[in-house]
């Protein structure tokens, strides 16, 4: 009986969906790839991003929008809308209407876990966390849904409430495919790791991706016909016919997802198409392998003031030399956002021929920052700001509208739009834009909110709260969409700035989960090291010093060891800097003339080192000079590309400019080539990669002879092993960072006594203080470069004028 009862009840929930569906509009969610509001003309940036990445104002390089721009007017734009920072955890916030407190997607490489079924601890699918995800939502209401482009999402692709999909996944599980060798693969060669080009079987500078532009991978998911699930496209002898050189990923998309509108328009049944494009994000370009760009080319697209002209793309050769003929555009962003105004007029032309433009809604907007700007950043709005603009029937807002949105609001919009319910019990971050868009309410919301690891970053109407912990004016916008006026003086600012800081605040800890509850619910996990914060508050506290290591004496063995661990601690020994720190007078700062110049380098004018380096004739041929710019790379195997310039000192103030273009890892390594206590006679360092700065004491620690004998010794006992990791450890201190490829940085060494001090951009980084820094002679800097390319320019050493902060 209780059986009969419940397929009753579920058949009158189902009729219900479907008549309320009937009524509802078709909605269609187009979500673009790292694309900055300020790539758009619509938001009338001062700068915009070139096919290099970083900063532009060069007309050339500026992307031409009609139709957006048309889409904008007739509907409307938000000046200040934001994602997350980064791909995953956008795209969490944007499939959940939540924040990372409840689905624990806290960066791309940072996600909560949870354990399957098999008791192995895995990313929790956002499904699990988030049971009423933004198809789930459509679908309750009797909505046909439809998921295409890219997903990034771990988990069973079928769960996440799409009842169809085209996916040009890059997923690098997927190697399967036999239609397509634009790919690549790992190869193990002399114990290490070489990324090769399926396509040329020739090794490549890149990360490990397939291809979802040209020749691309395409997935299918619960496709009409008899194979349900996914399937690989092309899948049929027509398809398989056409594929090839000329087949254009963001192109397939649209074929079938015009294929599903039609055919739900045909059972009148309204749709909700999710079109996770990927155009805007960066690629490798299978067909210009050496090209340095960050954005492939498109297929050409002409506008003639009505309308779009595509050329037909006439794509020749193989092995990784092709020709175009002129029918595939220069690489850069601009023209990924072009051919995506393209896209958005080809979408409105095709519902007005559907007849159904008056009866969908359709939403353009953006995932995070562009890449090579604002991706993955935490500062200011860099990695948040993203365009939205929105066109819907019976809308009374249009044209440009100065309101707060997150992208956490759309699943609860979209619930309203379609008549969806959401339980009271069930949390949503995201509100819906329903009453702000169909009435004449004058305000959406007033704070929104992203996130970055253990960073927070929020904002109102007149405060901005960064991830580093700054806060800013933006009760108006600079030029560049980004130049806003920092507050370091509370006192120089409004009661109502002040109020709204107050405000901000107390939402922050509500959601500041990560090292308390960084997985799911109930599960408990080895913690993941969490990326370094500062304080919310105005003012930090002081935070309680770190100790120093006592002095090991070279002779002392791991006795010695024990005997220093045990030892009577110095003071202050600080990883990071406080607040406090940053703005104390004391501390090593000050951009430019610090002290006596004792080394400078531009390296203009020459082709090579010359006689003021030191290096070794068997890899002379890493370093080259182009155009004023040292370019280094690894040639040999087992050691790292060095060179170093032959200058004295004791106290040092080291400064360069650095790009990464493909290198993974350097070190600037300071020596004495008369101590014969250390290894090389290295005295201290400082290893940067892109993510952190690691500062050691050399003489003390790793390259300490006895030390370096202990650790290649296997015959110590657990006691010895603790001391020794424990000396190693406080020989260090590490630094979190966001270096960008393709981005030049400036960074900074200094050296006062026992204490290192390591400065990006003027930030400050990372502090160390350890005896062996302190050590009286120094007769060298060197660089020493791991991997592939990386680029320096503008090397000086100087005497620092200042001491360290004690």
């Amino acid at each position: 009986m209780k059986s009969i009862i419940c397929s009753a009840m579920i058949a009158i929930a189902a009729i219900a969906s479907q008549v309320h569906a009937a009524d509802g509009p078709n909605i269609i969610l187009v979500f673009a790839d790292d694309i900055s509001a300020r790539e758009l003309p619509l938001y009338g940036s001062s700068t915009w991003s070139p096919p290099s990445g970083g900063d532009t104002a060069d007309v050339a390089f500026r992307a031409k929008t009609p139709a957006l721009d048309q889409m904008a007017e007739e509907g409307c734009w938000v000046e200040t809308a934001w994602a997350s920072v980064v791909c995953s955890p956008s795209r969490a916030m944007m499939m959940t209407g939540r924040y990372a407190h409840l689905h624990k997607w806290w960066n791309n490489k940072d996600k909560g876990r949870y354990l399957d079924a098999k008791g192995k601890a895995v990313t929790w699918p956002l499904y699990e966390s988030s049971p009423r995800l933004i198809g789930h939502v459509a679908q309750q209401a009797g909505y046909a849904t439809y998921w295409a482009g890219k997903t990034q999402m771990a988990g069973d692709l079928g769960k996440f409430g799409f009842d169809q999909g085209c996916f040009t996944p890059g997923n690098l599980s997927d190697t399967d495919n036999p239609y397509t060798d634009f790919k690549m693969y790992e190869k193990k060669i002399d114990g290490g790791k070489l990324l090769f080009n399926s396509d040329t079987n020739q090794p490549i500078d890149s990360y490990l991706q397939h291809g979802w532009y040209w020749k691309p991978h395409v997935r299918l998911m619960n496709h009409p016909g008899k194979n349900k699930g996914l399937q690989w496209w092309p899948n049929t002898p027509e398809s398989e016919a056409s594929f090839g050189l000329n087949t254009y990923g963001p192109d397939v998309e649209l074929e079938f997802i015009f294929d599903f509108m039609d055919r739900q328009d045909a059972a009148k049944r309204p749709f909700f198409v999710y079109h996770t494009s990927h155009l805007g994000h960066d690629a490798f370009d299978w067909l210009n392998p050496q090209s340095e760009s960050k954005w492939p080319g498109t297929p050409v697209v002409q506008w003639d003031g009505n309308g779009y002209t595509r050329i037909t793309p006439n794509v020749t050769g193989d092995q990784g030399v092709y020709n175009d003929h002129d029918t595939v555009t220069e690489p850069g962003i601009h023209n990924h956002v072009n051919y995506l105004d393209y896209q958005i007029w080809k979408y409105r032309n095709k519902l007005q021929h559907m007849g159904i433009a008056d009866n969908t809604v359709l939403i353009f907007c953006a995932d995070n920052g562009t890449s090579g700007y604002g991706k993955s950043s935490s500062d200011r709005q860099k990695g948040t700001h993203v365009p939205l603009i929105i066109v819907a029937p019976g809308m009374t807002k249009q044209g440009r509208q100065d309101v707060l949105v997150n992208m956490s609001d759309m699943l609860p919009t979209i619930a309203e739009l379609t008549g969806a319910t959401i339980p009271n019990d069930y949390e949503i971050n995201g509100e819906s834009l329903v009453p702000f868009l169909f009435t004449d309410k004058p305000k959406h919301r007033d704070w929104i909110y992203g996130y970055n690891g253990a960073d927070q970053i929020i904002r109102g109407d007149k405060v901005l709260k960064d991830g580093k912990g700054k806060w800013w004016d933006v009760s108006a916008d600079p030029d560049d969409l980004i130049s806003f006026p920092q507050i370091q003086d509370w006192n120089q600012v409004s009661d109502a700035h002040r109020a709204e800081r107050d405000e901000l605040l107390a939402v922050l800890p509500r959601f500041d989960l990560h090292e308390t509850k960084h997985d799911a619910p109930g599960v408990e996990l080895p913690t993941i090291p969490a990326k370094q914060k500062t304080n919310n508050n105005i003012k930090a506290p002081p935070k309680k010093p770190k100790q120093n290591p006592a002095k090991v004496e070279a002779t002392d063995g791991i006795h010695g060891l024990k005997k220093a661990l045990a030892a009577p601690p110095k003071p202050n020994v600080l990883s990071v800097f406080t607040e406090d720190q940053k703005r104390s007078p004391t501390r090593i700062v000050g951009q430019g003339g610090n002290g006596k110049l004792l080394f400078s380098d531009d390296f203009d004018g020459r082709s090579e080192l010359g006689e003021r380096y030191h290096t070794s004739k068997a890899i002379a041929e890493s370093f080259t000079i182009v155009d004023g710019v040292l370019t280094c790379k690894q040639t040999q195997e087992d050691h790292g590309a060095h060179m170093h310039p032959m200058v004295a000192f004791k106290d040092g103030d080291i400064q360069f400019d650095v790009r990464f273009k493909g290198g993974t890892q350097f070190n600037v390594v300071i020596d004495d080539k008369n101590d014969k206590t250390v290894h090389a006679g290295h005295i201290c360092r400082v290893s940067i990669t892109p993510k952190k700065m690691i500062l050691g004491d050399d003489k003390t620690g790793a390259m300490n002879l006895e030390v370096r004998e202990l650790r290649q010794r296997t015959d110590l006992v657990a006691d010895q092993v603790k001391a020794l990791e424990e000396l190693l450890q406080k020989t260090r201190q590490v630094g979190n960072v966001e270096i960008q490829k393709g981005k030049w940085y400036h960074v900074r060494v200094v050296i006062i006594d026992d204490v290192m001090e390591t400065y990006l951009d003027g930030e400050p980084i990372a502090r160390l203080q350890s005896p062996g820094i302190g050590h009286a002679t120094k007769t060298n800097v060197g660089l020493t470069i791991n991997g592939s390319t990386i680029e320096f320019d503008n090397l000086q050493v100087r005497s620092p004028k200042m001491s360290p902060l004690r």
